[in-house]
């Protein structure tokens, strides 16, 4: 019911239109934050909802149906503090698909296991209980990587347990079409990686924990499909150490 949930859209200096086109939905609250920076956006919609339950995605994304649904179940349970949900493709071209399958396993894994520093977050499929905020702040207003900083600190609060993984919870993320994307995506985290390490300590998954989700991922399929994955991580790796290498940053 739409009396259960309350749409809030944040303008941080967009020239496509778009808030426009919001304008003639009288169901949305549109707001404006002048201050530069997605996080600095976030913040400024947390401080507009009412709800016990602030959902997140990114202009990039939409959800898939049963979205809220899926959030409000893992919810239910009491020491859930955050919720994150898959990152789909959007299309079903096969690369993309292996590739996002993959990426699913690892955050399933990292969901399941009782090293806190292997947790990190990802704002564009993302919720979390209101009291966490209470408890840990709002986001650190920088340009990347404030929504692993504070899936580290809700960890530390409270657990590893605090935070779960809903194979449900999913959206449609429309700029990973290609493997080019998802190459310049795994460069940007990698710079983020680098940009925040001085202010949280995150450990990679290790080759041990990599193979458990490449073998989750290629469990059942065809031979071909595991070979392929397998070169198109190689490449991941490539770009992941390219976007690693050092250089001045600006930290925020």
């Amino acid at each position: 019911m739409k009396s259960e949930y309350e749409l809030i859209f944040v303008d941080n200096g967009s020239t496509d239109g778009s808030v426009e086109l919001l304008r003639n939905y009288p169901g949305i609250k549109l707001r404006e934050e002048s201050k530069p920076g997605a996080y600095a956006a976030r913040n400024r919609g947390i401080t507009e909802a009412r709800g016990e339950i602030l959902a997140f995605t990114d202009p990039d994304c939409y959800p898939v149906s049963g979205w809220l649904h899926a959030i409000e179940r893992a919810f239910s349970q009491p020491e859930t503090q955050v919720c994150l949900g898959p990152r789909l493709p959007p299309n079903s071209n096969g690369s993309m698909r292996l590739l996002a399958a993959y990426e699913n396993a690892k955050t399933k894994l990292v969901c399941a296991s009782d090293d806190p520093m292997v947790y990190f977050g990802h704002t564009n499929n993302m919720a979390v209980r209101r009291t966490s905020v209470d408890h840990c702040g709002v986001f650190v207003e920088r340009m990347r990587g404030s929504d692993t900083i504070f899936v580290r600190q809700v960890v530390e609060e409270y657990s590893c347990r605090a935070v779960v993984f809903s194979e449900e919870a999913a959206v449609v993320h429309a700029e990973l079409e290609s493997l080019r994307a998802y190459l310049r995506k795994v460069m940007t985290y990698s710079r983020s990686r680098r940009a925040y390490g001085h202010i949280m300590k995150v450990r990679p998954l290790n080759r041990e924990e990599r193979i458990e989700a490449f073998e989750n991922t290629v469990r059942g399929r065809p031979i071909h499909e595991s070979a392929q994955l397998f070169v198109q991580l190689a490449l991941g790796a490539a770009a992941w150490g390219i976007g690693g290498i050092n250089r001045t940053t600006t930290h925020r």
